[in-house]
């Protein structure tokens, strides 16, 4: 086995094209390698090698890898340009293994990859911009190279990235510089800048017609790509890609803007006033309300008066368009929309003056909101019957305003009272009658007319209650004898209704659905009846020991009667009531009512009976007295003198009166109406000075200081 001792020498790449120009995707080129001296080790492999655009080899490409040609001494190979290859001065070179070494640069060649196919520019879309903005163009590539921008036909700038920003109107194209290999030309796009000058109407400031004339206006640009919304007095007229507009002959005079929306920017033109040459001489009267709600099938007159006019002549227009065949001054109609009457006064020789009166618009319904009201007696759980009525309708019309339907109006609607989602048979007018607690639910009432059927209302729900049930006792009086009882029995009960008894503020029941409810307790007791969704307090009984203060006598039970006059004292609190003479029951018996009428002094007694117990009371009757004084002096030493605080039975013992009392402080310590002239109750310590007001029907009759002395 012999080792060669001369080394290897790779030759300089040989090149078998001059300019490598691609624009398919399989374009090859041949390239020829060389080496002499001796062949390579069996294990070496050689590396094809693309430089960068300028040459360089600091991240060469590899092109292709070969393992075979160890001892040819010659071989070609064939590749193809990676993606993004553009520029002047690519090389190749061939890297051996084994032994490491590398071959002479190629000779520098230019090498563009093309875009196949297109090269275009913004997606084909052209560019509105508005005052001021700007835009970024795009190709349809993403390769760096040198992009050559055109406007209008001349150069503005190169890139190396495919878009640029651009502000300024006309129209653009983009060149790619292949070098050797020649152009490519991008499609073409317009850049337009939009500004508030351009979107002027083309017209004099102020135009003059015929009264009866149309008029065209135009807008100072066309593009059928952009929105032209016209406005007269600031209302909208016409909106479409029109950039001309023609006035009807009719309310037509007014001041004209235009609003041009370009898909990127809104802008407002000036503002043309269109006149009549002729001024009017007359006016015009609207007879009928410039809004109102028209219903399906509703006929309906508007009119108009014309005001100091001698020969003139009526043309009414619907949106807009001339109704033939129709004119004086009034219009049956029938169909909503916006009605306009023209009133052409005219004169020989000269152009004839116009008036439009101002538009009626007759609006359709889009829905109904009716209002149902009940009647003002109605109160929820406490009322036994209730009229349901329809209130008012209100309708959102087609301008989406809210309007009120008239009392005419109302008669040409449709009804159907509905209870809980089903309809009640023969419930069909406005109103609706419900006299029954098994008639409670949900109600609503439905409104059709033509197209918009069966609107309901709101709903109201109705919880009307039964008559409540009668209570008896025995014995009759809610005043309970010490170990007696008394009896409370329910009558008239309802079916369906639960009737429960209650003591105090305890939540649970005592009795249910008892037919007689005993009671041998005091306290406050309170029957409840419920069903058909309502709780009802029907009966609250105050059940009282029946001792003397059961027992009230009025109006005091020291009563002052006038000379030559009569008083009434009447006794409550128990069942019945037995009058006598006297200061016991031994006099002679006057009345068995509660009530007494007395014309003479002295003392009387009454026997209040409730059940098998009774209470015994004497009333003093006496002579109103001539004190004038009140004494400002009380002794509360027990010698019999000036021990309470005595006034005048003009204010003693009159429930009509007040008497207040105050410490030195000034705080109220007693107030009291019917006063016993029984002050001071308890021992008053240290205090020594106290005042005093005497108030009859809120109107101050006496006041003063009372000092107490030892």
């Amino acid at each position: 086995m012999s080792t060669s001792i001369v080394s290897q020498t790779l030759l300089k790449p040989e090149l078998k094209f001059t300019s490598a120009c691609d624009d398919t995707t399989s374009t090859d080129y041949t390239v020829t390698f060389k080496y002499k001296t001796s062949t390579f080790a069996t294990d070496n492999t050689f590396t094809i090698e693309l430089s960068d655009a300028n040459g360089t080899w600091d991240s060469p490409i590899n092109l292709a890898t070969v393992a075979t040609e160890n001892d040819t001494f010659t071989f070609s190979r064939t590749f193809q340009l990676p993606e993004n290859t553009f520029g002047k001065n690519y090389k190749i070179r061939l890297v051996a293994t084994s032994p490491a070494m590398t071959s002479p640069d190629s000779e520098s060649f230019e090498a563009y990859k093309k875009l196949n196919g297109t090269l275009i520019l913004n997606d084909f879309e052209d560019v509105v911009l508005c005052d001021g903005a700007t835009t970024e163009l795009t190709l349809n590539t993403d390769q760096q190279g040198a992009y050559t921008w055109y406007r209008d036909g001349s150069i503005i700038t190169t890139t190396t990235d495919p878009f640029l920003e651009v502000s300024a109107s006309g129209k653009y194209q983009v060149k790619i510089d292949y070098g050797a290999c020649g152009f490519k030309d991008s499609t073409l796009i317009d850049v337009v800048t939009f500004s508030e000058t351009d979107a002027q109407i083309n017209s004099p400031d102020v135009v003059e017609i015929c009264g009866d004339e149309a008029h065209t206006f135009q807008a100072n640009v066309t593009d059928t790509s952009y929105i032209y919304t016209w406005f007269l007095d600031n209302q909208e007229v016409q909106s479409s890609n029109s950039s001309t507009y023609t006035t009807p002959t009719v309310g037509q005079l007014g001041v004209y803007s235009l609003e041009i929306d370009t898909g990127v920017c809104v802008t407002t033109s000036n503002n043309v006033s269109l006149n009549q040459k002729n001024a009017p001489s007359f006016t015009i009267t609207e007879n009928t309300p410039l809004a109102s709600v028209l219903l399906p099938g509703e006929a309906k007159d508007i009119s108009i008066t014309v005001n100091n006019a001698a020969n003139f002549e009526v043309e009414w227009y619907k949106d807009d368009k001339r109704l033939f065949g129709v004119d004086g001054t009034s219009l049956n109609v029938n169909q909503p929309g916006t009605y306009i009457a023209n009133v052409v006064e005219t004169a020989t020789g000269l152009c004839s003056s116009g008036l439009s009166s101002q538009p009626i618009r007759l609006l359709s319904v889009k829905r109904f909101e009716p209002v149902m009201i009940t009647d003002d007696n109605y109160e929820s759980c406490n009322a036994t019957g209730v009229d349901l009525k329809l209130q008012q309708v209100n309708v959102i019309a087609q301008d989406d305003n809210e309007y009120v339907l008239t009392a005419e109006q109302l008669e040409l609607l449709n009804y159907q009272w509905i209870l809980d989602g089903v309809n009640i048979v023969n419930a069909t007018d406005n109103k609706l009658t419900r006299s029954s607690y098994t008639q409670n639910g949900i109600y609503t009432l439905g409104i059709s007319a033509g197209h918009l059927n069966n609107v309901s209302s709101s709903e109201l729900d109705i919880k009307l209650i039964a008559k409540p049930a009668v209570v008896t006792s025995e014995p009759s009086s809610n005043s309970l004898c010490p170990g007696g009882i008394i009896t409370y029995t329910i009558k008239d009960v309802v079916d369906g209704y639960t009737y429960q008894w209650f003591k105090n503020d305890d939540q649970t029941a005592l009795g249910t659905d008892v037919a007689e409810f005993v009671v041998n307790e005091i306290g406050t007791y309170t029957l409840k009846m419920t069903g058909f969704g309502c709780e009802k307090i029907i009966e609250t009984l105050e059940v009282v020991l029946f001792d003397a203060a059961a027992i009230v006598v009025t109006p005091s039970e020291k009563v002052v009667l006038k000379e030559g006059e009569s008083t009434a004292i009447t006794a409550a609190g128990a069942e019945s009531y037995v009058w006598y003479e006297g200061e016991n029951t031994d006099g002679m018996l006057l009345s068995t009512s509660e009530t007494l009428e007395v014309t003479s002094l002295g003392f009387y007694t009454v026997v209040a009976t409730a059940g098998a117990c009774g209470i015994e009371k004497t009333i003093e009757v006496i002579a109103q007295d001539d004190q004038v004084i009140v004494p400002n002096i009380v002794t509360p030493n027990a010698d019999g003198v000036n021990d309470t605080w005595s006034i005048s039975n003009k204010y003693a013992f009159q429930p009509t009166v007040s008497v207040q009392l105050y410490n030195a402080n000034g705080k109220e310590i007693f107030k009291t109406n019917d006063y016993q002239n029984d002050w001071p109750f308890e021992s008053l310590g240290n205090q020594r000075v106290f005042y005093y007001k005497i108030i009859k029907e809120n109107i101050l009759i006496k006041a003063g200081t009372i000092s107490v002395l030892d």
